[in-house]
């Protein structure tokens, strides 16, 4: 199966090597037999036909002023994707961006897309370190960087509780509160890492959530390739589990990796 994954502002959004999360899914893809197409759209480009997956970087608030004019263009067709199932992951600005609006450090709102139910307030304190989260799914673990306060709508639900380190309350709120928002099958956070490469069983369930908006729910599980391909995936995710020992050891966290 070819599943489509666009890229949303890969130049202006593309800081923290948040575009890892891109060659995740393309490789862990390929491990599972997919051909995962990266499409790319900046400024002034069209958006493909149809779009799987849909991934946007972090970036800072100046890029996030520079795509906003263009983005509102797209906006209503990537909230009838994520209403349609295709899984989003949007990190950091990229969530800013997508949410619903944005205060900035000198009290200017901006209007976000509209694709998570979300309101975020930028201000002088950064959040800055490894954190660990406690999600549906097990342990997430990755590094934050960010100076917002984000107030998930009524409804909404996060990505994870907070073990160690900051979500969505900020500086102000160390090793509390929430972190992230899910919307179906859509993740918006402010982890980096890559979050994928960190925590593959959040690369796979995107995966698998593709592929069930793509044949309307009749498919969704991922066969993994015999071989060499198989192999890797082994490998790669022992990596992965250490690494995240490595951060849960760090932080003092009480997790499972």
């Amino acid at each position: 199966m070819s599943l489509i994954l666009l890229h949303l502002y890969p130049r202006e959004l593309g800081i923290n090597g948040d575009v890892g999360n891109v060659t995740v899914l393309q490789r862990r893809g390929a491990a599972y037999g997919l051909d995962v197409q990266v499409v790319s759209a900046g400024i002034g480009d069209a958006l493909p036909d149809r779009a799987d997956l849909v991934h946007v970087g972090s970036g800072p608030l100046s890029a996030i002023e520079a795509v906003l004019p263009d983005a509102y263009r797209h906006a209503e067709r990537l909230r009838s994707w994520r209403s349609a199932g295709v899984p989003f992951l949007a990190v950091s600005g990229g969530w800013q961006l997508l949410g619903g609006s944005l205060r900035t450090e000198d009290g200017r709102a901006l209007e976000g897309l509209g694709v998570f139910p979300t309101r975020a307030v930028r201000g002088a304190n950064h959040a800055v370190g490894e954190t660990v989260l406690a999600t549906p799914g097990g342990t997430v673990a990755g590094y934050v960087n960010h100076n917002a306060v984000t107030t998930l709508d009524d409804g909404a639900s996060s990505f994870g509780q907070v073990v160690q380190g900051f979500g969505n309350l900020g500086a102000d709120a160390p090793d509390a509160g929430l972190e992230g928002v899910v919307v179906g099958s859509s993740i918006g956070t402010h982890l980096h890492g890559t979050v994928l490469a960190l925590n593959p069983v959040v690369a796979d369930g995107m995966l698998a959530a593709a592929i069930r908006a793509r044949t309307a729910g009749a498919g969704g599980s991922l066969q993994r390739q015999a071989g060499p391909a198989g192999d890797w995936i082994d490998r790669v995710d022992d990596y992965a589990r250490r690494a995240r020992e490595a951060i849960i050891g760090r932080t003092g966290a009480r997790a499972t990796a």
